[in-house]
Formats: C-alpha cells, structure tokens, sequence
C-alpha cells in the first residue's frame, strides 16, 4: 500500500503516521519527495481500511499496490540499490560477473575453477554449497567443506580492486 502525504506536511505528523503503521506490524518506507512524501507500506495490509487512513488531514491519497516485488519497487525507493561485496560494487550503474559452477564437488574443482574465473576477468566467484534435491541418492553437496573451499578460491584468486 502507498500513502502519499499532502505537500508541506510536516516531518512530525510523517512519524506519528509512521509510528500508527508500525504498531499495525507493518515495515514503512519514508521517501521523500519533491514537494510531497510517499510512504510505502509492505506487509499484511489487507485488514487496513483505505477511508480511514484518508481520515487523516495530512494524507492526499492511497493506493492499495497489487505490483509484485514491493521492496524493489521505484515507488517504495526511486534510488538505485547498490551492493557492495567485498569492495566489488553491483547496482547502480556498476556491471560486475559473477561465474563459477552450480555446485562444488572438491577443493580442486573450485580452486581450479576460481583460477579460470579470474583468468576470464570476472569479479567475483560462486557455487553452491548445499544442494537441495528430489532424490536421496542424489549430490547434495559438500556444505560446509565447500564453503571453506570457495573461500579459499576466493582468496587466492580474488581480483583485487
């Protein structure tokens, strides 16, 4: 749900609205824009009554969102998102590759696969260390082991920026 603040609502009446929506146990995002501010409201929201919130003097309107994907949506936050992993940054116009195997059988493996994966340029190096499968029988992955490895490809072939 969207609640769009009148324009030159005051910061005070933002945070008492706020603070009403996180005892309902909902999460509030605040952007602030040009003129107005939205606050975007992501959890259980179908008990909220659109007319009652309109109730209140400082809000122009509301929108019930039906758009999946609430907390990437531009409406909740119009700025990019930017992750940084170990000082590679993705997001927010930066590029990054990521390469490596669907999952980790050995030390070797992914050793030998980190060093291909630097040799080739890319940032940044994954595999899975636990394998969900259909059948028993099947690999499930090395888990923990694994992870220890991927990290020790990481660290010897890591590219360093």
């Amino acid at each position: 749900m969207v609640v769009i603040m009148k324009p030159g609502t005051e910061q005070a009446d933002i945070r008492k609205l706020v603070a009403k929506f996180e005892t309902m146990n909902l999460k509030v995002g605040v952007t602030n824009g040009v003129g107005c501010t939205i606050l975007g409201l992501v959890g259980d929201t179908v008990a909220l009554d659109e007319d009652e919130i309109m109730l209140n003097e400082h809000v122009e309107r509301v929108m019930r969102v039906q758009e999946p994907y609430k907390k990437a949506n531009r409406k909740f936050h119009p700025e990019d998102t930017v992750v940084d992993v170990n000082g590679i940054k993705v997001g927010g116009g930066n590029f990054a590759v990521m390469a490596g195997p669907c999952s980790v059988e050995s030390e070797e493996q992914i050793i030998s696969i980190a060093k291909s994966v630097s040799a080739a340029g890319a940032g940044m190096l994954r595999g899975g260390a636990f394998k969900p499968r259909t059948s028993p029988y099947s690999f499930p992955g090395m888990g923990v082991p694994e992870a220890v490895a991927g990290g020790q490809g990481r660290d010897r072939y890591a590219h360093r920026h």
